[in-house]
């Protein structure tokens, strides 16, 4: 075994004293336990091994060109170790050209996603969040909610999240439609064509890559395939959706809600309509999801330098 210099873009004390030892057998290794938002993150100029952290450069809408900038600065990185199973920001290209080995943690955020989209869910059924809301503008007048059981949901793509979704969402009361291309019968389910599922579901929740063939998978001509009144979960990709059609369908309330997770609106046409719910990015803050994360880490580290199975992202 040949140790490697390791800089973890992490804080120290997010790892266990057992993890801490289990990495100091493994080479050198720094911390960087703070980032200006705007200056280059440094690291040292031997690092071999780079553990990052899109959290720690101001999240995924910045992490592309910060870790860009980073990697560039650093001549002998040879294995790049995310904490995610998010890779969205990756220049897979740029990886490619230096021959950057890159590491990830699938799968590990699947329960606490899972979870957090079913509240969601809830949530729209019984319309908390939008009561709530108008109580604190003080223009309160209940909208009126509807129960979970006895609904059928709709689950677009059945990934590890996905499939929790169902199991969750059966275990509830609620009838499910899955619409995936791969995964032909779930028990307890029925496989529809997408246009189905639109056509049927009270609730629908989105479980896909941000891919070029995804990108506004619900645009303007699918909303009018959308049963009135429906319920719409994203905590995957933002880009699945057309946000202009989307604005207009809430306003005819052809939508009646639209969840997502992001850093910010933006510039977005959802930007001050009320049943557009935009939550910062913590479906996937829980102790256990955090925890499961960094040990899943550590094995990567450790498989990476004893030449030992790690999970290789493939590209």
């Amino acid at each position: 075994m040949k140790s490697k210099n390791i800089a973890v873009l992490y804080p120290k004390s997010q790892f266990t004293d057992i993890q801490l030892g289990r990495l100091a057998s493994l080479g050198k290794v720094t911390f960087i336990e703070s980032v200006s938002s705007s200056s280059l993150v440094k690291c040292p100029k031997d690092t071999e091994l780079l553990v990052f952290s899109p959290d720690m450069v101001g999240g995924v809408s910045k992490a592309r060109n910060r870790l860009l900038q980073l990697l560039d600065s650093l001549p002998n990185i040879k294995y790049l170790v995310l904490g995610s199973s998010d890779y969205s920001f990756l220049d897979l290209d740029y990886c490619r050209r230096r021959n950057i080995i890159v590491s990830h943690v699938p799968f590990y955020d699947a329960e606490s996603k899972a979870e957090h989209t079913i509240a969601l869910l809830l949530d729209s059924a019984r319309r908390i969040i939008i009561n709530d809301r108008r109580v604190y503008r003080r223009r309160y007048y209940p909208e009126l909610g509807h129960n979970f059981r006895g609904r059928i949901l709709g689950v677009i793509g059945i990934d590890h999240v996905g499939g929790r979704v169902v199991e969750l969402a059966k275990a509830l009361g609620a009838a499910v439609y899955i619409y995936d291309e791969k995964t032909m019968h779930i028990e307890g389910t029925q496989r529809k064509t997408l246009g189905a599922l639109f056509g049927g579901a009270d609730m629908i929740t989105f479980h896909l890559p941000d891919s070029e063939e995804n990108r506004k998978l619900l645009n303007q001509e699918r909303i009018k395939w959308l049963k009135k009144g429906v319920v719409i979960v994203n905590l995957s990709s933002r880009n699945l959706i057309d946000e202009r059609a989307m604005n207009q369908a809430l306003i005819t309330r052809q939508v009646d809600t639209y969840c997502f997770e992001s850093e910010s609106m933006g510039k977005s046409p959802l930007k001050g309509n009320e049943f557009a719910l935009m939550f910062k990015q913590f479906s996937t803050y829980t102790k256990e999801t955090i925890e499961e994360n960094t040990e899943a880490m550590v094995r990567n580290i450790g498989g990476i330098v004893k030449g030992t199975q790690f999970n290789r992202l493939d590209f």
